[in-house]
């Protein structure tokens, strides 16, 4: 469920890099809000974004939030790449935002993550307990604590649960194995278990 919310969002950067980047009311939205999350930032960097799609985006934002965090901008030399930048975007230059105006970022890729997660949580709900006892007895997938938690009491709820209790299982499988008195036992599906739990714990990260 983590991953299914983080590749909506990850699609969504992606309709960014491409034909939004060039979207008048994308740009706005983007100024408007900050830009994206740190988290996120990441994300669009290991998209491997074509480098003038980015800095086209980039230079846009930066001059708006030194604007709108420093009361200042960086003012290009005559004939440099600004105005290239702003014939692209078809906008005016941007005026200087008020100081309270200055707002936390609201990142867009956040809300899509969130907005899929609710979807698929409520999805969730609706799986009879019978196919998600089998879909579990045939994989090592699970749910995350904090998204299980948001279920309501149930035969759902209590499957995912005991999935995430067993992990507990193969960590301790890991950590006996991994002791050197018991070197020779073979670690099988457990030797991922430290993985598995950095998901359970944390999500898609």
């Amino acid at each position: 469920m983590c991953l299914a919310a983080a590749a909506a969002a990850r699609t969504y950067l992606r309709g960014v890099l491409g034909d939004g980047v060039n979207d008048v009311d994308v740009r706005a939205d983007w100024r408007r809000r900050g830009g994206l999350c740190p988290r996120h930032w990441r994300v669009w960097r290991s998209l491997e974004a074509p480098a003038l799609s980015s800095a086209v985006l980039l230079r846009d934002l930066l001059e708006t939030e030194l604007r709108r965090q420093l009361g200042g901008g960086a003012a290009p030399a005559a004939g440099g790449p600004q105005g290239f930048l702003r014939a692209l975007a078809g906008r005016p230059r941007p005026r200087t935002p008020s100081p309270d105006e200055r707002t936390a970022v609201l990142c867009r890729a956040c809300e899509i993550e969130r907005a899929a997660e609710r979807r698929y949580l409520h999805a969730l709900q609706r799986v009879p307990a019978s196919d998600l006892e089998g879909a579990l007895a045939r994989g090592r997938g699970f749910v995350c604590v904090a998204h299980v938690a948001t279920l309501p009491e149930g035969a759902g709820r209590a499957l995912l649960t005991a999935r995430l209790e067993a992990l507990l299982t193969d960590l301790d499988t890991f950590l006996r194995r991994s002791d050197h008195r018991f070197a020779h036992e073979p670690m099988g599906e457990s030797g991922d278990a430290w993985l598995r739990a950095i998901r359970a714990v944390g999500g898609d990260v």
